[in-house]
């Protein structure tokens, strides 16, 4: 065992330089493997933070944040047992509490190792992002070309949950532009940490060139996707960092209202946008007007079900159920001739909806006080790396509130890895910073993963 931990120890910038490297690249090549990715990434770092005699019981030391997530997922343990569909509804809490543990548990050990340490960390994730925004990009401009040719060559990485695939004489020709949404959501949610490292490079030509293309190459890749989702995060992230430069707090405190309204009326606008006929309008795309009526259908759902909503996971069953029943009025988008959505879908499309949905008031007042703690957080860091950090919540937000399921498996472990990609950016500001530029509102033991300044 010891000569184990003596060989791990000697090849620890190689075992860093590969986490941090492969993390990033892979999950942005596909998105999918964000679950393994976050149980790699996190079981390395705890394991070199334990080499380094960091003890289990400091990693995982309950502070008020992590017993409110524990406070949550004991809420969804019970909530599971009147789900329509337990067995998947209890899998789904197990992971919510993995995640959670692995996230706080590696964040603390972040902020265990030194200078050194996190610097090869961070030059190997800058490297990862890169190689990963490069794929992309070329995904986008020839029509995911690589992917095609990795499906014609090997069949057996064909995924099961790829739709309208175009084939020819066995041949795969045509893959939906959709299919690279969940790449483009990748990319937003690295955005900030990774920029935040790099205004803290030494080398000033290389730190501005690498910041220009990683913002150009974003920004190019967001709007050329089909992902709505991801371009009003990009704008909204992109605006809240411009503001939080200047009035740091005034954002903050924003932002923390924002986050407490949605949660409060995401019901009533609902269902006002849906009863004012808000998908008729003719300059929405498609994906906004389904929304709508998902929505609508979806908020005049959760009266039935109000304090403890209808059980985790439970969509998916009354979805399939309503499809069974009578049909109602069927709604069509008159311009791209498709059917409207009357039915409570497998998802919401919007964890604040879903929220309530399937979890009901008790829920929703837990989803809000989790991301007030969140802000809180942030509130603790020096103001200007606030800054980064309320974007990167704002481009969460954003994608919460119209984009995917809030259960999916990929989804939950990528909030695990963008809250380490956070960490990590967090604690290589501080170390090369003047002694005196940082200071924390309270001691950094309060804050999970960073480091004392």
């Amino acid at each position: 065992m010891a000569s184990s931990a003596n060989l791990i120890l000697r090849r620890e910038p190689a075992i860093i330089r590969l986490l941090f490297f492969l993390a990033p690249c892979i999950t942005l090549l596909a998105p999918l493997a964000t679950v393994s990715a976050l149980i790699l990434l996190s079981c390395g770092c705890v394991a070199i933070a334990l080499l380094h005699r960091q003890s289990a019981s400091e990693l995982l030391k309950f502070d008020l944040v992590l017993a409110l997530f524990a406070v949550v997922a004991l809420y969804l343990l019970i909530n599971a047992t009147w789900s329509l569909d337990p067995s998947r509804a209890f899998s789904k809490v197990l992971w919510f509490a993995l995640v959670v543990t692995m996230t706080f548990a590696a964040s603390r050990a972040l902020g265990g190792w030194n200078d050194q340490q996190i610097r090869i960390a961070v030059i190997a994730f800058l490297v990862g992002i890169s190689v990963g925004l490069a794929f992309v990009l070329v995904e986008l401009a020839t029509e995911s070309s690589l992917t095609r040719l990795l499906f014609n060559m090997l069949p057996i990485t064909r995924p099961s949950s790829f739709r309208k695939m175009g084939v020819a004489d066995g041949r795969i020709v045509r893959l939906a532009a959709f299919e690279l949404n969940r790449n483009v959501a990748v990319m937003l949610l690295m955005l900030w940490p990774a920029l935040l490292c790099l205004t803290r490079l030494a080398d000033k030509p290389w730190r501005n060139i690498g910041i220009a293309v990683l913002i150009a190459g974003t920004a190019a890749a967001t709007m050329f996707s089909e992902h709505e989702t991801s371009k009003i995060a990009l704008v909204v992230s992109a605006a809240v960092f411009v503001l939080a430069r200047f009035w740091t707090v005034p954002v903050r405190r924003t932002l923390l209202v924002c986050w407490c309204l949605v949660l409060m009326l995401v019901v009533p606008l609902a269902s006002l946008a849906a009863k004012e006929e808000l998908y008729r309008l003719d300059w929405l795309p498609y994906s906004a007007k389904a929304r709508i009526t998902l929505w609508g259908h979806t908020a005049g759902k959760v009266s039935e079900h109000p304090f403890f909503g209808v059980g985790l996971e439970s969509a998916r069953k009354l979805n399939a159920m309503e499809k069974q029943g009578p049909q109602g009025r069927v709604l069509v988008d008159e311009a791209n001739r498709r059917a409207l959505p009357a039915t409570v879908g497998f998802h919401s499309h919007n964890a604040f909806l879903q929220t309530w949905y399937e979890l009901g008031v008790v829920g929703a007042i837990l989803l809000l006080a989790a991301g007030s703690a969140v802000i809180g957080y942030i509130g603790q860091l020096a103001r200007n790396l606030q800054a980064f950090m309320l974007a990167e919540f704002a481009a969460f937000f954003a994608i919460a509130a119209t984009g995917w399921g809030m259960w999916q498996s990929w989804l939950m472990a990528l909030t695990g890895l963008a809250a380490l990609y956070a960490v990590l950016a967090v604690n290589f500001a501080r170390g090369t910073a003047p002694a005196n530029e940082f200071r924390l509102a309270a001691r950094s033991s309060m804050v999970p993963g960073e480091r004392a300044a």
